[in-house]
């Protein structure tokens, strides 16, 4: 779930064109056949392509001699058949599968092209065929058979390297995708200008699968008077790069930068750069190496909230190293080892030496497994041991995976750490909800249960997962709610001792054969820890939060509507001492967000999209405030595929 949505909402999921294949009419009857016809006879070598609306996947045959075709086990779904030949207008036919086992018959036939305003036999002017029935056709589809054309002209030209280099560029099959948002960000009567956008890239470079993408926002004259957003300015990018050499080879580059700048005189700049490389290798046919490299250097990013624990620093610099092995010992049975490094130097923030770091380091060593007792019982296993400073903590964990009948599952899973030695000083982790597991760092115990129901492929039903977590932390966390830099005061400190219990829900189903929608829900409450905060006093510890999503598509008008919802509170009990106002922290948040495809409103080669972005959120003015103020962004963009 990634209820935030901030990176890049637009940037449609690249379509990989299907391989082109011939099929015969002796294939089995599974799927969706059937056959091309000209005006007077069958068609050999026309394209047919099979386009499913839901997942925007597809498929591509040649008809053989005959003008037959086959589509051998297409899955259930809502399909685009489109038949196309060079010197023919394109036909489309809309169909519905309900399973992937049956056969349906499919007979297209297409008419011959003729020259724009060329004239009937009874004088008027006939209609451009190709022009009125492209609106209907998936641009991918559009994009194909656009440049047969091109290929077909280029064959009549006497320039024989040209020809080559199209082909090639054809074969390439690189997609793009861009988009552009800007709008405003008003907190109480101050208003903030908000924009940026992204771009992705992604296709075929040789033996080589690429993918490129980026973003870019900027932040400027948002509220000086609230922690945690209190800049004047602000700059937050991403880029990533990905490399895929085959189904073993994977490389992953990834880089962030976020600097903004406080409007406080005499304050320090709020900097955050993170750096990433992931390497995953195949090693003969049942192994796989996975190898991690990160590094992250802050200042002032993870301080400046409304509550504050003591013990977060002004600066610190992040190290992280990861390797692993995995392979497959069987059916149904893997193990994987490794190891993890993580280095941290804290900023001390003493007066006069604000920019010495205190480092501490420690090596996690792993091994974790599955192993199939019987077709319907998965027994995993697992064993973490982390030194440090010449302390040692073992924390081992377990679980059993139920098999339900054919389509429902039972997971449970329990992790406790029995010993330790010594404790590591300070002990500060921030991490995003939902993308770190905290039940394997920053916990001291955990506890799961989790009933699902996992249908098969082609099975429209939809499904359904509900899960009970119970966490007891065991370092100091900083949950980050929105990975959005701007948004920063969106989180919750968890602290030692916290006891965390949890309920999620998540959905996903059609509504109808042409709708459908995914809920994600979270909800929490605990506490129990002692929180050390900036006032040097203890404070009882007490966190609670509710994130909710619903994501709809409507197919048939290419619509999608996003609604999700936070609801985020902290509260800090006096521990000892005399009584007073006790810090409490609350933050709500709603957003809305919809997106239109305009293909099907205007008659576009491209696939262009608009989106509309609103927000409402209710922020506190200060830690011992009873009073909060709103904070409303609105924003408008467009974004296209080509």
């Amino acid at each position: 779930m990634t209820t935030s949505r901030t990176a890049v909402p637009l940037l449609f999921a690249m379509v990989l064109l299907g391989g082109v294949t011939r099929v015969s009419a002796d294939d089995a009857r599974s799927g969706v056949g059937g056959r091309v016809l000209g005006e007077t006879s069958p068609l050999a070598a026309a394209g047919v392509y099979a386009y499913q609306l839901a997942d925007a996947s597809l498929r591509k045959v040649l008809t053989d001699g005959q003008g037959n075709f086959l589509f051998q086990d297409l899955p259930a779904g809502l399909y685009k058949i489109i038949a196309h030949k060079t010197g023919f207008e394109p036909v489309m036919v809309l169909i519905t599968r309900t399973t992937a086992q049956t056969y349906q018959f499919v007979e297209l036939q297409l008419a011959e092209s003729r020259r724009r305003g060329a004239h009937a036999s009874d004088g008027r002017v006939q209609p451009d065929d190709y022009w009125s029935v492209r609106s209907r056709i998936p641009p991918d589809v559009l994009r194909q058979i656009q440049n047969d054309e091109m290929e077909r002209m280029e064959l009549t030209a006497v320039d024989a390297p040209q020809r080559l280099n199209l082909a090639e560029l054809t074969k390439s099959g690189f997609s793009t995708s861009m988009q552009a948002m800007t709008g405003v960000d008003q907190i109480s009567q101050t208003n903030g200008m908000l924009s940026g956008g992204g771009v992705g890239i992604e296709g075929q470079l040789g033996q080589v699968q690429v993918g490129l993408r980026g973003s870019f926002w900027q932040l400027n004259g948002a509220d000086a008077g609230h922690p945690g957003l209190s800049t004047s300015a602000g700059q937050a990018s991403t880029l990533s790069l990905d490399l895929a050499r085959g189904p073993g080879s994977h490389v992953v580059f990834i880089s962030q930068s976020n600097r903004m700048a406080r409007q406080t005189d005499g304050a320090a700049p709020i900097d955050f750069e993170h750096y990433q490389v992931n390497w995953t290798q195949g090693v003969g046919d049942n192994g796989r190496s996975d190898f991690t490299a990160q590094y992250t250097q802050e200042s002032n990013y993870h301080r400046q909230a409304t509550i504050e624990p003591q013990e977060i620093p002004e600066a610190s610099r992040t190290w992280r190293i990861e390797g692993a092995y995995t392979a497959d010992l069987g059916d149904g049975s893997t193990l994987q080892t490794g190891l993890r490094y993580r280095e941290i130097q804290f900023g001390t923030g003493t007066p006069g030496r604000p920019n010495d770091l205190l480092p501490a380091a420690n090596v996690d060593l792993f091994g974790r497994g599955g192993m199939r007792l019987q077709p319907a019982v998965l027994l995993e296993y697992g064993l973490y041991s982390t030194l440090s400073d010449g302390s040692v903590s073992l924390m081992p964990q377990g679980g059993v995976v139920l098999q339900l009948g054919s389509d429902w599952q039972l997971e449970s899973s329990t992790s406790r750490r029995v010993y330790q030695n010594s404790i590591l000083n300070p002990t500060f982790m921030p991490t995003l909800f939902n993308e770190a597991d905290l039940c394997e760092q920053g916990s001291e115990a955990c506890y799961r249960v989790s009933l699902g129901h996992k249908p098969a492929k082609d099975d429209t039903n939809g499904s359904i997962a509900l899960t009970a977590t119970q966490r007891k932390i065991g370092d100091t966390l900083r949950l980050y709610f929105s990975d959005q830099a701007f948004d920063r005061l969106e989180s919750l400190y968890l602290v030692r001792g916290d006891q965390l219990p949890e309920l999620r829900l998540q959905a996903s189903t059609h509504l109808t054969p042409r709708v459908v929608t995914t809920l994600d829900s979270s909800i929490a409450a605990g506490g129990g820890g002692t929180f050390l905060a900036a006032d040097h006093r203890a404070y009882q510890n007490q966190v609670r939060y509710m994130v909710a999503s619903l994501d709809t598509q409507f197919l048939a008008s290419s619509t999608g509507v996003f609604l999700a919802f936070h609801r985020l509170s902290q509260e800090l009990q006096p521990i000892g001492g005399p009584g007073g106002i006790a810090p409490r922290m609350e933050l709500e948040r709603v957003r809305l967000m919809l997106t239109q495809d305009l293909k099907l409103l205007f008659d576009l080669a491209s696939s262009w999209a608009v989106q509309l972005d609103m927000e409402v959120s209710r922020v506190p003015a200060s830690a011992s405030a009873t009073n909060s103020d709103l904070r409303r962004r609105l924003m408008g963009g467009i974004a296209v595929k080509f």
